[in-house]
């Protein structure tokens, strides 16, 4: 029955996807014609609207690829709209090929980039209409996923608490295995009745959740589930340090678990992100000479001493670099090692007016073009924290496996300043973890909003 039911919903999904293609090329046509006053097409509109059906199947193909039609509660809704992007830019790139391989030349230009717009507006709305529909069914207590979790101790807790504490959580625990009752989930048995509990429950996946020191019951317990042929997820017995996208290959014939692989490992992904980081920082450097020409002259005129301030921070692979910012404190012989904290005494009047509004930081543009800093990224510290802060929080020098940045992912939400270092740390962690263009761009945006004004100075 449920596979049915998935085969039908993906069906559905993949034909209302061939419709809105198709429509998309209708609107595109009566935009760029009619509307626009093109010149008069050779083809009609149903003319075009054939051809787009006649790509349509390779636009499915690449969602189907993509796995958008093989929905998972963790596929991130701003994630699937990355793919979605690619996707149609990909299909829209076979559909101009298939023209001009079928020696069709009429087609215009503008006619292409209207489809391709279209196309993406459509199939992203739908994607967050059905994300949204699906997160109204879960907070209804339906279409969920029926959840067993084997394991009884701290592992199996905090996955426990994790999808309880969701309103709109798309998993149900229909109950544990193990020795012990954990919350308010019933125990439904030991591990010896593994096979029969499944059996009686029928749950659509399996969460092993089990501690270190009970290794020796994994594999029976493994096998048990594999027999009874439902889907079999692990959570690491040692999670805490395995980041949220590892690695699996194999070598030698033996399956390795890269544990703290992240996406910016990629050469590509950081080529991407290193240009994109390069054009942005000229643009604003130029759009923002004016207001930094004002910060050099106030700082100059606030107090004796250099405009910029210079001190030795710690950036990508553990590499020292200095950072500038315009200084905002009076000279003293504490600036290379102190954490300025609020009402900090050594701040000028006016030094404390471009801290509060995040003026102070805009030299860091240059810091960006030299390649020391990105523009997302987490915050760097100078050498004495950082040499603090790794002996006492766990995963700490994660952060340098990326470039620092301006603003991040913890400063767009309220974490930044005199506020606590392990909640940034967290925010930071999960930014590195999930990041992508997409995530970039959505810091970015939300910066000038969220990310600039300073609510602890």
């Amino acid at each position: 029955m449920t596979t049915s039911r998935h085969g039908m919903s993906y069906a559905a999904s993949a034909l209302t996807d061939v419709v809105l293609i198709v429509l998309s090329m209708a609107l595109a046509y009566l935009v760029r014609f009619p509307l626009l006053g093109g010149d008069n097409p050779i083809f009609s509109i149903y003319a075009h609207m054939l051809w787009a059906l006649v790509a349509s199947p390779f636009f499915v193909l690449a969602y189907s690829l993509a796995g958008m039609y093989n929905y998972h509660p963790s596929n991130a809704t701003v994630r699937t709209i990355g793919r979605v992007v690619l996707c149609n830019t990909i299909g829209v790139m076979f559909f101009t090929t298939l023209m001009f391989l079928m020696y069709v030349f009429y087609f215009s230009r503008w006619l292409i980039v209207l489809f391709w717009l279209f196309a993406n507006i459509a199939t992203c709305a739908k994607t967050l209409i059905v994300d949204k529909r699906r997160e109204e069914l879960h907070r209804q207590g339906l279409a969920q996923r029926r959840v067993l979790v084997i394991g009884d101790g701290e592992t199996a807790r905090a996955y426990l608490n994790g999808i309880l504490s969701q309103d709109d959580s798309p998993y149900r625990p229909v109950g544990t295995v193990g020795r012990k009752r954990l919350g308010g989930c019933p125990l439904l048995g030991g591990y010896g009745r593994v096979s029969q509990i499944l059996d009686r429950t029928s749950p659509d996946e399996v969460v092993v959740a089990m501690e270190a020191d009970e290794h020796e019951l994994i594999e029976d317990i493994l096998v048990s589930c594999e027999r009874s042929g439902v889907d079999i997820l692990m959570v690491p017995t040692y999670r805490k340090f395995i980041s949220g996208n590892p690695i699996i290959f194999q070598e030698a014939d033996v399956p390795l678990v890269s544990i703290n692989h992240i996406a910016l490992s990629n050469t590509g992904y950081a080529f991407i992100k290193r240009t994109f980081d390069l054009a942005v920082s000229l643009v604003l450097v130029v759009l923002l000479s004016p207001l930094m020409l004002v910060a050099a002259i106030g700082t100059k005129l606030s107090s004796p001493g250099p405009i910029i301030f210079k001190q030795e921070r710690i950036g990508r692979g553990r590499h020292p670099f200095m950072i500038y910012k315009f200084r905002s404190m009076r000279v003293n012989d504490a600036s290379d090692t102190a954490w300025s904290t609020h009402d900090d005494p050594r701040r000028t009047r006016f030094g404390a007016f471009m801290r509060k509004y995040s003026i102070d930081e805009l030299p860091q543009l240059f810091n960006v073009i030299k390649g020391d800093m990105s523009l997302v990224g987490p915050r760097p510290e100078i050498p004495t924290y950082v040499n603090e802060f790794k002996q006492n929080i766990p995963l700490y020098m994660v952060r340098h496996r990326v470039r620092p940045g301006i603003t991040g992912w913890a400063q767009i939400n309220g974490l930044r300043g005199d506020t606590p270092i392990d909640k940034r740390v967290e925010y930071d962690l999960f930014y590195i973890e999930h990041w992508s263009m997409t995530f970039d761009l959505r810091i970015l945006l939300m910066t000038p909003f969220k990310g600039i004004v300073n609510h602890s100075e």
